[in-house]
């Protein structure tokens, strides 16, 4: 099933009686019988009360400890969200007709995305709710997240990056809730009446203080609306500082924390076939400041092009890359307005990943084919070509560090090569060698001898029918030649091949 989320960005403040009755015989009460109003349950049952969104029983009872079924709970959240529950597609459940009190809600929100049904092709819609399945309903219908997906919850019950985690921890992250006890969610413990004001009640409170923008797909007239940005992450670079929302006709920007950066809008039209064709895109200048403590969000269309970026490592290039010397691939010295330069922490990688020794990160805010020379102070550097693309809003690098040959020696090898056969693969189009092997007692160099890209496979054979294969690519970046290869065994080779 193709699965669509909805955001509503405000509650609605009274919501008519037909829609979110949640017994037939209700009844509105200013207080009710049974309720305790000292407790938290009871000044969310005596809010919700009052606006018409929960009634009581004719006797002048609330019943807070009664169970909520799943076709009440759907017909109380698709009011709250305002959905349309008069067009809509039949979702076939067996024991749901376009006839019963609860269909448009449960179609509606079946149609949304919100709510699936039972594995016996029944929505249970007089089964009583569970805490998990009330959970999942309002995470996916509020399109919350957890802003922490590494966090441990402190329930016994809930396996962490199960897909209950998933749709408690963001509940429990906004305090809509705090479990049956402190270290028990209760996931298959039914939803009374009482805790359902409750998350209705907190559910609000949360709703209250989000702050968004809305994006509508008719503003860039088209049918649909995208947005995507790699450009979302906080000063502290661990943590999101604005999250994109996203519905078929609409995107949300929810602002989370301060922060700086931008967003890219695309709206498109789909065809018959689910051709998609793009009609407009515009990207976003986003600002996320915080006024009297309290977050606010500026986003603006702009033309700027977000700078491009290349990452070198001391790792990969065998000494410490402090120095650059950045040109032109023509050999024209390059203005420092145009890059920057500096060294990088990469520490977020995490301590396993995190390479050894000193990083740095190339900027360069103009489109253009670059090579960067790259030095310590001891004598040794290496060029690098780097090529710059623009698509109108961000830029995009490709690099190719310098190496025209490479040299495997014997030990890596195994045996004494005695021959060789070289495939060029993409390089098959030209009609000269692109990469030649030479022989020693000490290994085998590969090197390039003509121009052109090209992947390649070269297997070597030793005296006694051992064989060996070097697979790798030679290609140019600004007229700089790389070349990488990584061999595998013919058991390896075979291996491949039944798989």
């Amino acid at each position: 099933m193709k699965k669509h989320t909805l955001f509503q960005g405000a509650m609605v403040a009274a919501l008519t009686t037909s829609a979110i009755v949640v017994v037939p015989t209700a009844q509105a009460a200013e207080k009710f019988t049974d309720v305790d109003y000292t407790k938290e349950y009871g000044a969310a049952v005596k809010d919700l009360a009052a606006r018409g969104i929960i009634k009581g029983y004719a006797d002048g009872t609330f019943k807070p400890f009664a169970d909520v079924t799943r076709g009440q709970a759907s017909k109380i959240l698709a009011g709250l969200l305002g959905l349309d529950t008069k067009n809509v597609v039949d979702p076939q459940f067996t024991d749901v007709k376009p006839s019963d009190e609860y269909y448009g809600a449960i179609a509606a929100l079946e149609n949304k995305g919100i709510v699936s049904g039972l594995a016996d092709g029944s929505f249970g819609v007089n089964q009583a709710i569970t805490r998990e399945q009330l959970a999942r309903m309002l995470t996916v219908a509020y399109q919350l997240e957890s802003d922490n997906v590494d966090q441990t919850l402190p329930f016994k019950d809930i396996v962490k990056y199960s897909e209950a985690h998933y749709a408690v921890a963001p509940l429990f992250e906004n305090n809509i809730t705090k479990g049956i006890t402190p270290t028990t969610f209760g996931l298959k413990e039914t939803v009374k009446r009482s805790q359902l004001a409750l998350f209705i009640h907190r559910i609000e409170a949360m709703q209250a203080k989000r702050v968004i923008q809305t994006f509508t797909a008719s503003e860039l007239d088209s049918n649909y609306i995208e947005a995507f940005s790699s450009d979302n992450l906080a000063a502290d670079g661990e943590h999101e500082f604005f999250r994109i929302l996203r519905a078929d006709n609409d995107v949300k920007i929810e602002a989370l924390r301060e922060g700086s950066g931008y967003f890219m809008l695309i709206g498109y039209n789909m065809g018959n076939e689910e051709n998609y064709e793009i009609i407009e895109m515009q990207k976003y200048k986003i600002d996320v400041t915080k006024v009297d403590g309290k977050l606010q969000i500026n986003c603006q269309p702009t033309d700027e092009v977000t700078p491009g970026s290349a990452l070198f490592l001391e790792e990969d290039l065998g000494f410490n890359p402090k120095n650059i010397e950045l040109t032109t691939a023509a050999g024209q010295a390059v203005s420092e307005k145009v890059y920057s330069y500096q060294s990088i922490n990469l520490e977020d990688w995490g301590a396993e990943t995190v390479p050894k020794g000193s990083n740095y990160v190339l900027w360069l805010s103009q489109a253009g084919d670059y090579i960067a020379t790259l030095s310590d102070d001891k004598g040794q550097s290496v060029r690098i070509g780097i090529r710059a693309e623009s698509d109108g809003y961000d830029l995009y690098t490709t690099s190719a560090v310098e190496k025209s040959s490479v040299f495997i020696p014997k030990s890596e090898i195994g045996f004494t090569v005695k021959d060789f056969k070289i495939e060029q693969y993409t390089g098959a189009m030209y009609d000269h060698k692109i990469v030649d092997v030479e022989l020693s007692a000490e290994g085998v160099t590969v090197k390039r001898v003509g121009k052109g890209d090209a992947t390649f496979s070269i297997r070597l054979i030793g005296a006694n029918g051992e064989k060996l294969y070097v697979h790798g690519m030679v290609y140019e970046v600004s007229g700089v030649t790389a070349m990488y290869y990584e061999i595998a065994t013919q058991e390896q080779m075979e291996n491949r091949i039944k798989h």
